[in-house]
């Protein structure tokens, strides 16, 4: 019978909301596969579709996201040409169905951009400032390749200044 009684008080609390599995909280962030982000819409402040994701640009060190790419032809319709969006600079709609950049897309316009074949070094330190001060993110020494005491060679990663990392 007092079993039977905390049943219910249980399912009562959760049917009232007074009490929410961890399972069932959706602000909890989610991993999700890289290919499923590949081909999500990307839209604008004002809601308009400025393309779908077609790739990730990943660091190779941390493992975070620090891009998606999408070509994105503009009002303009200007020959294709590919953007990288700063992963910060996006935010998961609320149904999660698509992502948003808090610019309107004119403002988006005069975004760097290259072609298919002439991709940009992603972990230049300049390329890195150009984007996150485009996209009106704040500039991190931590996000830089070139400022955070490591550097990148052909061979690996060594520690800036304690040897030739052989």
């Amino acid at each position: 019978m007092k079993r039977q009684a905390m049943r219910s008080v249980v399912v009562a609390l959760v049917v009232v909301g007074g009490m929410v599995p961890a399972w069932a909280d959706h602000t909890l962030p989610d991993i999700v596969k890289g290919s499923k982000m590949i081909g999500t819409s990307v839209q604008d402040s004002e809601g308009t579709e400025l393309g779908e994701i077609e790739d990730l640009a990943i660091d190779e060190v941390s493992g975070e996201v620090r891009y998606v790419v999408l070509p994105f032809r503009g009002i303009r319709k200007m020959n294709e040409k590919y953007f990288a969006i700063p992963w910060d600079a996006l935010t998961l709609s609320h149904d999660r169905s698509h992502f948003v950049v808090g610019m309107k897309e004119d403002t988006l316009e005069q975004a760097p951009r290259f072609d298919e074949e002439e991709w940009p070094n992603f972990a230049d330190p300049a390329y890195y400032r150009t984007m996150y001060e485009f996209y009106h993110l704040p500039v991190s020494p931590k996000g830089v390749a070139g400022e955070t005491g490591i550097e990148k060679t052909h061979k690996g990663i060594r520690d800036k200044g304690k040897g030739d990392g052989k």
